[in-house]
């Protein structure tokens, strides 16, 4: 199922509230909220939904809130780390052939 996202921005303007009245009470129920989303790195861009989580990490003194937004941040910075390999693929295929061969016995010393 395709998060939409205007749900997480309405999850992300929560959690904004929260951090600049520091009452961050019902944190916890939104960041469950999030855990159970299918998060998409267009999704984490355009929402910035990261920046929200983490503020909500450094302001809260709940552990369970602290553990779980970890966690989240976390698991949305592999599907950061997942593109930048992508992308250093998509590099090395678009070479002429003859440097990628010299490339890859380069690799293996």
């Amino acid at each position: 199922m395709m998060v939409k996202e205007d749900e997480v921005l309405r999850i992300a303007k929560k959690l904004d509230k929260m951090v600049s009245k520091r009452k961050t009470d019902d944190a916890l129920d939104l960041l469950k909220e999030l855990r159970g989303m299918a998060m998409t790195l267009e999704l984490l861009q355009s929402t910035r939904i990261g920046m929200s989580v983490n503020a909500i990490r450094k302001q809260t003194s709940d552990e369970e809130v602290i553990l779980l937004a970890k966690s989240l941040i976390k698991s949305w910075k592999k599907l950061l780390d997942g593109t930048e390999e992508k992308s250093e693929e998509k590099k090395s295929l678009s070479l002429p052939t003859s440097s990628l061969a010299s490339a890859d016995s380069k690799d293996q010393r």
